[in-house]
């Protein structure tokens, strides 16, 4: 280990070992049920004991980590020899790494306790960097130790564990739903579902049934949570009683359609169709939640069309209030019939998978009433959610548990006294994860029969475990019970009282139970109306007396006590409709906030005074700021002092406006004019490299990081808008990372304006069209700026076969927002409105004029890229300031316009030059001829620049003598008047 450098690089053998001045905060072993949901908060529970001193498998020490070709070893960092180490592994026995905790600087890695047994259970290290922007760097690093490793050993990596299942997501067209009489599908399901939906469509007998309805507008039932994570218990289903259908009564088969419901066309009809572990979810990228939720073990069968094959569904039962129950198809359709095979096969494995999960022959069981699958839902659930609101969550699950272990659990996290929310939910998940995994050695799978053992001790147990199991599920039974009881009361009421709008019918109810538990006793209700009362009536069955009602007053009451009874409630009930709304209000509010938080959540680069905030507020609230144009040294000088980052996203649009009063795009280069909403009721063909790249869109960023949360899917809606109304470009990598950060400062609208401002206003869809030749232009462009301004650097570069597209080309496609920090990016942006794209080359040549040094240093092909991927990204905050305030003082812009040229010249010199022959002499002199002529006209511009500097001097001095003589002449006749 000797040789190497304080950033890990070894200079003496031409393999580099690395190593990496870190915090080992220690380790913990997991159960072979543990999903990716329930791993943050496992990383959250070793760094907590660690930080609190406590009694653990390991504790806080500074460690080196280092990384040699084959093996991890940890070593302390007092210790200045590398053979003493707390421990070491295989690099290529690493699974999976983890760095979405709650604080960037922490990250982690799973591997089996023992690599040779397949059956072991894993092992999760934890580790803190001094500083977070070094921990993709420790990750990509292991990474590379990994993937090397596995390819010397020739030996697939084992990715397909079950415990760390994930799903698999398309994008569909939810076309609509019918009923069918039969739980198998015939062949000719899905084509007659489609007949059925056109002929309903034309005749609009049914349109504006859009089955699966989100409960955000309805006056009763539990309001939608405004959510940054959605989840399959998120979405609630408004259900609506059903008629009969009037089909006709002979039918083909059991199976055909009777009672069609088609989507409504206006609305947004696609949705993300997401294939669990256990269920099948359907997300609605709009509402950012889940309108439907099938398990596997209610889906009887999937098909899909015989002429429309680009269509599918799946038949399942669907549970009423009354009644058998019945089945219904809902169908989807996809954008290519590929796509559906897809889709189909999907499923297929996703039902195989779930079967032998609950297989006795599988060494792993798992089923849907397992503790650890209802621990793994709440996780899933409360993922990326506000701490305030994942704590409801949270509380909610532990009311399913038994009084006991609510009050154990309560007793242990108040022992601790937490001191935010945050830490009371790591607290309470810590201790549900013992729990869970405790009552999972003794369940009993849904299907299995508890196996008893010849002793008495033993049948005890088992019979006392199964009794327990009884027991909860009896206790489930009756809370879901009592929750169907209470929307009996509400649907009888509807049907009873069909002439009630729906405030009245929830103000009725709402009345009659605040009276019924104010005055009345278990088994009786207070009369439809005052007037109801008749003062003749049986007395076995009229309300209370009036003794009870009123203490013991004598006397019934009189229909003006009743009138100023209900008159109470009625005002009572109003005041806590009042209420209601306006917390809610007030919760989405704070939600809003939160979320806005979260999005900035970067450290901002030459931040602005209070002047200059001042300043952007003033033109931000003129009200001509669209229509009259301002100077452009005046916006260019306010860009230049500093943009608030609260207010970025507006400044934004308001520099786009201006740039569109001055330059108007010719009618033929103008995008579509589609609406936006109008983009997102289509279907993409370009869904996978899209869904694909959401997760490594910012990956670290707490509003990207969720999976498909609230940012990952209006991600998605931008990404595949932009898609859809550019076809000649389509989606490109790198504009992920384009489209997020204008989301980070603005809504989805605002952000799919302004990106299609920077596209074609500012011409930079040119390099992301299929062809490349707008990039290889720019890397042409760059090549030749490092030759005028920085040849030693240039040399260097050229001698190792450095090319600007091995390093600059991801700054150009992602605008440096893949590599550098946001708030880097972010101030990058905001010349980027005012310059256009020629603040990308002056950024770029800052970047590299400022680590020429260091580079010329690097004396290998290896370490230069190495420096130039890994190092340079890793700007000080000064340096930031200082590389943005050069940029704005350079002025490149005849020199880009004159190399644009010359690659065009060349190019046209290429292509009309002679095909080469075959003769491979000729060859390799039209190739050295090649070679001398390219340095002939190097040398000829590097002359004709040098005369172009000559001539501006003499320019100058030409300007200083005539200057001298109009001075003179002026002096002249000045002395002549006298």
């Amino acid at each position: 280990m000797e040789g190497q450098d304080g950033k890990g690089n070894n200079n003496s053998n031409q393999k580099a070992d690395k190593r990496f001045a870190l915090w080992y905060m220690g380790w913990s072993s997991l159960d072979r049920r543990t999903t990716l949901p329930m791993l943050p908060w496992l990383v959250a529970e070793i760094r907590r004991k660690s930080e609190k001193n406590e009694s653990g498998p390991g504790q806080a020490r500074e460690v080196q980590l280092y990384l040699s070709p084959t093996m991890i070893r940890c070593v302390p960092a007092n210790s200045s020899n590398p053979s003493v180490f707390i421990f070491e592994h295989k690099a290529q026995f690493i699974s999976r790494f983890i760095h979405n905790s709650h604080d960037l600087s922490y990250f982690a890695y799973l591997i089996r306790s023992q690599p040779d047994n397949p059956e072991s259970e894993m092992a999760c290290h934890v580790f803190k960097a001094c500083d977070p922007n070094q921990v993709p760097e420790v990750i990509s690093s292991i990474r590379q130790v990994s993937n090397a490793a596995l390819k010397e050993e020739s030996k697939p990596r084992q990715d397909s564990d079950e415990s760390f299942y994930n799903s698999q997501k398309f994008e569909v067209l939810y076309c609509g739903k019918v009923t069918v009489n039969h739980k198998k599908a015939p062949s000719t399901l899905i084509d007659d579902c489609i007949d059925k939906f056109r002929h309903s469509s034309s005749t609009g007998s049914l349109l504006g049934v859009f089955p699966e309805c989100i409960l955000e507008d309805s006056d009763f039932g539990e309001q939608q949570e405004i959510r940054t994570r959605c989840n399959s218990l998120a979405g609630g289903l408004q259900k609506r009683p059903r008629e009969a259908g009037k089909g006709s009564t002979r039918r083909r088969h059991a199976s055909e359609p009777n009672n069609v419901q088609p989507s409504d066309a206006d609305k947004n009809r696609t949705m993300l169709f997401q294939v669990g572990r256990f269920e099948v979810n359907l997300i609605s990228p709009d509402t950012k939640s889940v309108v439907l939720e099938k398990n596997f073990k209610d889906i009887s069968s999937c098909s899909q069309g015989v002429k429309q094959t680009d269509h599918f569904g799946f038949i399942c039962r669907d549970v009423v209030e009354s009644g058998p129950a019945q089945y219904v198809c809902y169908v989807f359709q996809c954008a290519s019939e590929s796509l559906v095979d897809e889709v189909m096969l999907t499923l297929k494995q996703a039902f195989t998978t779930a079967a032998a999960l609950q297989s006795s022959k599988n060494q792993i069981k798992l089923c849907e009433a397992c503790p650890m699958h209802d621990l793994h839902k709440l996780c899933e659930r409360i993922e990326g959610l506000y701490p305030p609101r994942a704590k409801l969550a949270i509380q909610k699950y532990l009311s399913e548990l038994s009084d006991n272990e609510q009050v154990n659990i309560f007793e242990r996290v108040q022992k601790i006294k937490p001191a935010s929310d945050h830490e009371e939910n790591e607290l309470v998940i810590l201790h549900l994860r013992q729990l869970c995994e405790t009552k999972q050695k003794s369940h009993v799978h849904i299907g299995e029969v508890p196996q008893q053992n010849a002793s008495g001790s033993g049948m005890t147990s088992d019979n006392s475990s199964a009794g327990r199991n009884k027991l909860d599920a009896l206790k489930n039974k009756a809370r879901s019970s009592l929750t169907s009881s209470l929307e009996n009361i509400f649907s009888r009421v509807c049907v009873c009282c069909p002439s009630m709008s729906s405030w009245s019918r929830v103000l009725y109810i709402l009345v009659c139970i605040c009276c019924f538990s104010d005055h009345m006793d278990g088994w009786e209700l207070l009369p439809l109306s005052p007037r109801a009362l008749n003062r003749d009536q049986n007395p076995q069955v009229s309300p209370l007396s009036s003794e009870q009602r009123f203490g013991g007053e004598k006397g019934r009451r009189s229909p003006a006590d009743y009138r100023a009874l209900w008159k109470k409630a009625i005002h009572q009930q109003i005041l806590l409709i009042r209420m209601e709304k306006e917390n809610q209000r007030l919760e989405a509010s704070r939600d809003e906030l939160h979320i806005r938080k979260m999005k900035l959540d970067y450290q901002e680069v030459c931040q602005c005074s209070k002047e200059v905030q001042a300043l952007w507020d003033r033109k931000l609230s003129s009200p001509c700021r669209t229509k009259v144009q301002w100077e452009k040294e005046e916006i260019h000088s306010a860009v230049c002092q500093g943009v608030p980052k609260s207010r970025r996203g507006e400044v934004w649009l308001l520099l786009s406006q201006q740039y569109r009063l001055r330059h108007r795009l010719p009618q033929r280069q103008q995008p579509p004019e589609t609406s936006y909403q109008d983009l997102l009721k289509q279907l993409t063909t370009q869904q996978h490299a899209i869904l694909v790249d959401l997760g490594r869109t910012f990956p670290t960023h707490q509003y990207f990081s969720t999976q498909l949360g609230a940012g990952q899917l209006s991600l998605y809606n931008l990404l595949k808008a932009y898609s859809l109304l550019d076809t000649e470009v389509g989606y490109c990598q790198g504009i992920s990372f384009v489209a997020g950060l204008l989301l980070l400062h603005m809504s989805e609208e605002q952000a799919f304006d302004t990106l299609k401002f920077l596209m074609y206003d500012l011409g930079i869809r040119r390099q992301y069209r299929p062809d490349m030749i707008s990039l290889q232009i720019q890397m042409y462009q760059l090549s030749r700026l490092l030759h005028d301004y920085h040849r030693n650097l240039y040399t260097h570069l050229e001698e190792h076969e450095i090319c600007p597209s091995l390093y600059a080309a991801p700054w150009f496609l992602t605008l440096f927002a893949s590599q550098f920090q946001l708030g880097f990016v972010a101030r990058i942006f905001d010349l980027l409105f005012v310059q256009g794209t020629e603040v990308i080359f002056k950024v770029a040549l800052c970047l590299l004029s400022s680590h020429e040094g260091e580079i010329l240093e690097c004396d290998g092909f290896e370490s230069i890229v190495d420096y130039l991927k890994s190092t340079i990204p890793t700007l000080t905050h000064s340096q930031m300031e200082e590389i943005i305030t050069k940029a704005t003082e350079m002025d490149i812009s005849k020199q880009l316009h004159a190399y644009e040229v010359e690659y065009h010249v060349l190019q046209d010199e290429l292509s009309d030059a002679p095909p080469p022959s075959e003769d491979s002499d000729r060859l390799d002199k039209l190739e050295k001829a090649n070679v001398q002529l390219k340095k002939q006209n190097m040398d000829l511009l590097e002359k004709l620049q040098h005369q172009m500097s000559i001539l501006e001097c003499f320019l100058k001095d030409h300007v200083t003598l005539k200057t001298g003589e109009m001075m003179l002449k002026i002096q002249l006749l000045h002395h002549r008047n006298k």
